[in-house]
């Protein structure tokens, strides 16, 4: 065999070498957007395939519907028992595809949906390149009801404190006891407002009680009395007047225990996040989801968040085993005084 032989033979054999594959991009942990731009937007629930299959086309319909705007902020409702961290995964495979810029993502595990064979429900806040807000927006906060009527009756009336009318509720979720006939508990909803996105969501698998809240987002009447500052708290009402030219929206951060260091820690890195955008933030919404009351009552005595934007809601799971709650918020940038209204 000639020495060329050999060599050939070597090279034959010779084992490949192994192929490195570029780790999955991270999703941001904080986005602006221009307040009158904002637009929203909630997945249809589906009622064939899997989990994973329900949140590739749940996504693939938000692309789609949206029409090449931005995407800011995700918000998933994930049911059942399927791996909540798949919406992240997902999320970023189809963004990356579709070389669109990623959003910000808040995963929440909730005990059922409007129907039995659907996984996940995605809200979706977009930036457009219209003007869709131009007196700005009213984020309600949840209102808490000892039954789901009684917590739609208090939106109704923080809606009207904030000078949101009715038909310019652009969003309502509603985090439900139980879900008995979903298609009639929306279309209570939607008689309420009327041009609402609807979403209803069953908190818990097994619900100690009747206890729901709700919470939305709607545009200010343009005969919205004035006022002196960009964000005004309205302590009363458990809602916030947005009148300020930009938002921050951030992803979900987690904490890892039920103590106030662990709630502590985990407000430092939403706030950490929102100032890689703008170092002052007047909070406007702040949503914490919660495994069980000691986790809920840690998040509550830490923050130093005005209870006007402030919601705890417990939850069946989080997007990782060993959390105990997750905390997400919409804050304005740049509004160093804001006005409380009581």
């Amino acid at each position: 065999m000639g020495v060329r032989d050999i060599g050939a033979q070597k090279k034959k054999y010779e084992e490949p070498k192994p192929q490195i594959l570029p780790l999955p991009r991270e999703l941001p942990m904080a986005l602006a957007a221009d307040t009158g731009s904002l637009d929203f937007h909630v997945s249809t629930l589906l009622k064939t395939g899997g989990l994973s299959a329900q949140i590739r086309q749940s996504l693939n319909d938000l692309v789609r519907d949206t029409r090449g705007e931005t995407i800011i902020k995700l918000r998933a409702f994930v049911a059942g028992v399927g791996d909540a961290r798949r919406v992240q995964a997902q999320t970023t495979d189809i963004f990356t595809e579709r070389k669109l810029p990623l959003p910000v993502l808040s995963i929440v595990q909730v005990g059922a949906l409007g129907y039995e064979p659907s996984k996940v429900v995605i809200e979706a806040v977009v930036a457009t390149h219209r003007t869709e807000n131009p007196d700005g927006l009213a984020f309600i906060a949840g209102q808490i009801g000892s039954s789901l009527p009684e917590a739609l009756s208090k939106m109704q009336r923080s809606a009207s404190a904030a000078s949101a009318a009715p038909d310019q509720i652009l969003i309502a979720t509603c985090f439900t006891s139980r879900i008995e006939n979903y298609d009639a508990t929306r279309a209570s909803i939607q008689g309420l407002f009327p041009n609402a996105l609807i979403n209803v969501v069953q908190a818990l698998r097994d619900p100690l009680n009747d206890v729901s809240m709700c919470q939305g987002v709607g545009r200010l009447s343009p005969q919205a009395p004035a006022t002196p500052g960009q964000v005004v708290w309205l302590s009363g009402a458990r809602a916030t007047q947005v009148r300020s030219r930009q938002l921050i929206f951030t992803g979900m951060q987690l904490t890892f225990g039920s103590f106030l260091d662990d709630a502590q820690e985990a407000f430092q890195r939403l706030r950490k996040a929102a100032s890689a955008i703008q170092s002052v933030q007047a909070p406007v919404q702040v949503n914490a989801f919660s495994l069980n009351a000691h986790a809920g009552s840690a998040i509550s005595k830490t923050t130093s968040y005005p209870q006007s934007t402030f919601t705890v809601q417990t939850v069946e799971g989080l997007p990782a085993m060993d959390a105990s709650s997750g905390i997400e918020a919409v804050l304005a940038p740049n509004v160093p005084d804001p006005v409380t209204v009581p």
